[in-house]
């Protein structure tokens, strides 16, 4: 008889994969563990649901997580994973079965003074629990109407008219100033331009893009490269302006290594590292101050972030007459629901300082009012 570990609550316990999938098996004796075992390679057989109704919170959680964490980014995981681990101890130690609305509620309301917090344990916790749905260890998610903290939804920073100007005359040096080119007029997410190479440029003479599919993302302050982007529709083609065309051809036949920003260290073919990367922006932050004072200029330091110019990018596309469907697709988003909202707030902009509503009208009236004159004329 195999021997199976005794856990805390007196059962024993042990675990089983399944075409990749591990599976958790209990039993009050270990005859009943070797019991339910059989059963679980019967059922799987069979092709009926493998989770015992008895699987407790903190094992199933971590069934559901092993999952996930192929089709996720590193960061996601390191995220996912904090939450799993810091938030779920009022149910860790109750049976899936047993745990009801009123235990997710305390869950969340242990975090109500962390807003943000509360809303990814809220979204995960839901998750955990359509997937007990699908096992079939659960009828219902008791995840359905919870109470969550409000989240206050910070307005999205752009560069204003004299900002844009700063960036475009601030003393950077050729690295900064191939960061900052890349995030205003292309809307490189950070860690998209983080990731760059050459072998993501394709210029002509009189022409270029370059291709997004891969990013860098700092784990634990570790640069961490990954083969894919935030979503499947970011990976995209952004052309190049012929305002930039000359500079980035300049850096990239002025680089010696293939990625585009790497450590000034003797790691110097290493993607930046986290330290690095913050020491970057804030030499893109101290220029673009320097140059505000030196031309008695307002720089708004507050909410300046490297995304405030992926936002501007934004805005310069609905400028330019982009329609939403093409914007979405540059700014490499899985749908269109922020930029509806940005475009949405420019069109309201729009409106109120050019009142083309008013001035259809005003048009209107004036042309019916020429026919009228005419036909009276007609008339006579």
């Amino acid at each position: 008889m195999a021997k199976y570990k005794k856990r805390k609550d007196g059962r024993y316990a042990t675990s089983i994969y399944l075409n990749k999938k591990r599976f958790y098996v209990y039993g009050k004796t270990i005859s009943e563990l070797e019991k339910n075992k059989r059963q679980l390679l019967i059922d799987y057989e069979l092709g009926l649901s493998l989770h015992s109704k008895d699987v407790l919170f903190k094992d199933y959680k971590y069934v559901w997580f092993d999952n996930k964490k192929p089709s996720i980014s590193a960061k996601s995981i390191a995220s996912y994973d904090s939450i799993l681990k810091n938030h779920f101890t009022l149910i860790d130690y109750m049976k899936v079965t047993d745990i009801k609305k009123s235990h997710i509620q305390k869950v969340i309301n242990e975090l109500i003074d962390k807003p943000n917090t509360a809303n990814k344990t809220y979204m995960t916790l839901n998750q955990i629990m359509e997937n007990a749905v699908d096992d079939e260890i659960i009828n219902r998610n008791p995840c359905r109407r919870i109470v969550l903290p409000k989240v206050e939804k910070k307005e999205k920073r752009i560069l204003s008219d004299e900002e844009f100007y700063l960036t475009e005359v601030a003393e950077f040096n050729d690295r900064e100033k191939m960061f900052v080119i890349m995030s205003k007029y292309c809307g490189l997410r950070p860690e998209e331009t983080r990731a760059l190479t050459k072998d993501d440029f394709f210029l002509t003479q009189t022409s270029g893009y370059v291709r997004i599919n891969k990013t860098v993302v700092y784990v634990s302050n570790q640069a961490i490269f990954q083969k894919f982007t935030k979503n499947n529709t970011s990976v995209r083609d952004i052309p190049l302006f012929a305002n930039i065309l000359p500079f980035v051809r300049y850096y990239l036949s002025s680089i010696q290594t293939n990625k585009l920003f790497t450590n000034l260290s003797s790691k110097k073919d290493e993607y930046l590292s986290c330290q690095s990367y913050k020491w970057l922006i804030k030499k893109i932050k101290d220029k673009i101050r320097m140059k505000a004072l030196e031309l008695n200029i307002e720089f708004k330091e507050d909410g300046f972030t490297p995304y405030t110019f992926r936002h501007t990018f934004a805005t310069l596309l609905y400028y330019s007459g982009v329609r939403l469907k093409e914007a979405e697709y540059y700014m490499g988003h899985a749908d269109s629901k922020m930029l509806t909202q940005v475009y949405i707030h420019l069109d309201k902009t729009s409106l109120r300082e050019n009142n083309p509503l008013e001035d259809f009208i005003k048009n209107k009236l004036e042309l019916n009012k020429k026919n009228i004159y005419e036909k009276l004329l007609s008339n006579e």
